[in-house]
């Protein structure tokens, strides 16, 4: 059986694999690109790539239901999840579909409503302290997916730290269950399939129906498990994107946190990137650190710091929780 379940999680990531390849074609064909703007001659890229992980995630869940067990709260979990995936590539595509710039308060409403569904539908309340930790759950599914969304900007940003984190959680999941390490494993599958286009150079990029998802679906997949220490130890996984996001974006540039007003990083003669020339104090994200510390790197090197930062921090809580807490 070890060997089927095996051969499950490599079927599902060459699935993502596959869908990944056609669907970035597509978009490119399409003219579903963006500049990468972080190269010289800002090669353009096919975007939106991350609506490409539906279909191998589904797979996943439908394998899931049949080598375990059905369970609708699952299947909740799923449509959650593709709901923000969508809002994601709707985003994405806003100008196409949308008819021009969606305000947040727009955006965050069918966030809002899908996160308090998934809460609520797993952690059924039964008096106020059970609201409350509704709500907080809700805003722990809503969060990881949108620290997620802005944990991103350099080629396999967001989907190598992702694979990474998902590798953990299929691990220290062991301890919870069985049945849920084969869900972290198969996302981990998931993720993997996108990863390896969207590693440097990238020839697909997330958008935000990538990160959207991928936030989504590990948050989506702990709270699943509805065991309270395996939730606060997916959050603690998270501490590298609340740094760059709490500590150094509100902090530094409150009225740009998503950097489009000004380019992000500037891209020296030599192709390396470092931190551009800003009017007052300098507005940091969690790269730009990096480059004030390290000084100017190339692409893939400022990238490989911030996978080997979350893989320690994610090692550490791993280890702590594997031996101490489960």
């Amino acid at each position: 059986m070890q060997e089927i379940y095996s051969l499950t999680i490599v079927v599902i990531f060459l699935i993502s694999l596959i869908n990944v390849y056609i669907i970035l074609k597509r978009n490119f064909a399409k003219k579903i690109v963006g500049k990468d703007i972080n190269k010289i001659g800002e090669p353009l890229v096919a975007e939106s790539g991350g609506i490409a992980l539906i279909i191998p995630f589904w797979v996943l869940i439908i394998l899931f239901s049949y080598f375990f067990f059905f369970d609708y709260k699952l299947l909740i979990v799923g449509i959650g999840i593709t709901l923000f995936a969508v809002i994601g590539f709707l985003d994405d595509n806003k100008n196409k579909f949308l008819a021009g710039v969606v305000g947040w308060k727009i955006r965050a409403l069918p966030i809002a409503i899908i996160s308090l569904s998934i809460a609520g539908i797993l952690f059924v309340p039964t008096n106020i302290t059970g609201s409350l930790i509704v709500i907080i759950l809700a805003l722990f599914f809503a969060g990881l997916a949108s620290f997620s969304n802005t944990f991103e900007g350099l080629n396999g940003w967001t989907s190598g730290t992702s694979f990474i984190i998902a590798i953990a959680l299929a691990i220290v999941a062991i301890k919870v269950g069985y049945v849920y390490s084969f869900l972290f494993v198969g996302l981990a599958a998931v993720i993997l399939g996108f990863l390896i286009f969207n590693k440097f150079p990238a020839k697909v990029l997330p958008g935000d129906s990538g990160t959207l998802f991928i936030g989504a679906g590990i948050a989506g997949l702990a709270l699943f498990t509805q065991n309270f220490m395996f939730i606060i130890f997916t959050f603690l996984l998270f501490i590298p994107h609340i740094i760059d996001f709490f500590f150094l974006k509100m902090l530094t540039n409150r009225k740009d946190a998503s950097q489009h007003k000004q380019r992000p990083y500037k891209v020296l003669k030599n192709a390396k990137l470092t931190i551009p020339d800003y009017k007052g104090n300098t507005k940091y994200d969690f790269a730009k650190l990096l480059m004030k510390i390290f000084g100017p790197r190339y692409e893939w090197q400022i990238v490989l710091i911030i996978w080997t930062i979350v893989i320690i921090n994610t090692a550490f809580w791993a280890y702590l929780f594997f031996q101490f807490v489960f």
